[in-house]
């Protein structure tokens, strides 16, 4: 429980300093907001679980909202903060030391084991029920049900890293 106790104080000093607003996910806030305090609209409906990847290490996680950032983690240290469009940092999956991301559009900065990595991003573009960015070290994505809730998060963070994924599973 301690070991618990510190990566969750590591990991809110990490992402205490991001904030997010878009009115487009509203729908996708309010389901994780739902499912993270435990409370479904009918008592038939599970808690949402998440599966997530980086690079090539798994993991089952759990939504909780932390300063304003959905926080999928779960009890082995495995963490990721996202913001609502870009993942924000990520600590656990075998990773040597933390990672955290900066930027939305424009320049995005990685920064992972004393090491910065920039890279280009485009603005979000939504294609049906697909967000969709364009960066110089790969693309990023996120998918939508047909009520608005996030079903896919998907985010390149380069070669050392690879691709981050969040998949809901239920």
């Amino acid at each position: 429980m301690t070991l618990r106790l510190t990566t969750l104080i590591v990991f809110g000093l990490l992402i205490g300093g991001c904030t997010f607003s878009a009115p487009q996910f509203e729908a996708g806030i309010r389901f994780v907001e739902r499912v993270a305090s435990g409370k479904s609209e009918t008592a038939q409906e599970p808690r949402a679980t998440w599966l997530a990847s980086v690079g090539d290490r798994g993991a089952v996680l759990n939504p909780y909202l932390s300063g304003g950032l959905t926080v999928f983690a779960n009890v082995d240290g495995d963490a990721i903060a996202f913001d609502g469009w870009t993942i924000r940092s990520i600590t656990g999956f075998g990773l040597s030391s933390p990672v955290s991301v900066t930027g939305k559009d424009g320049t995005r900065v990685i920064v992972y084991g004393g090491a910065q990595t920039t890279t280009d991003c485009d603005a979000w573009t939504r294609s049906g029920l697909n967000w969709e960015q364009v960066c110089a070290n790969g693309n990023g994505q996120i998918t939508l049900d047909n009520t608005g809730n996030i079903q896919s998060i998907t985010m390149a963070l380069g070669n050392k890293l690879g691709i981050v994924t969040l998949l809901v599973a239920k």
